[in-house]
């Protein structure tokens, strides 16, 4: 249980990173966009969830 929160803050971090450096200021919208499509695994919506949660901190 430990680790799998470890890889999903892990995840998040570097998507979070990613989407910066493409986006910039309209990073939380893209992940936004992102996490309303519907092929997004349960696990990509725990991780883009994260991911804004750090974008907008």
């Amino acid at each position: 249980m430990w680790r799998r929160r470890r890889r999903l803050r892990e995840e998040a971090a570097e998507e979070a990173r990613f989407l910066r450096l493409r986006h910039g200021d309209t990073a939380v919208s893209a992940a936004q966009e992102k996490l309303a499509r519907p092929d997004v695994t349960s696990w990509g919506r725990a991780v883009l969830k994260e991911a804004i949660k750090l974008l907008q901190s």
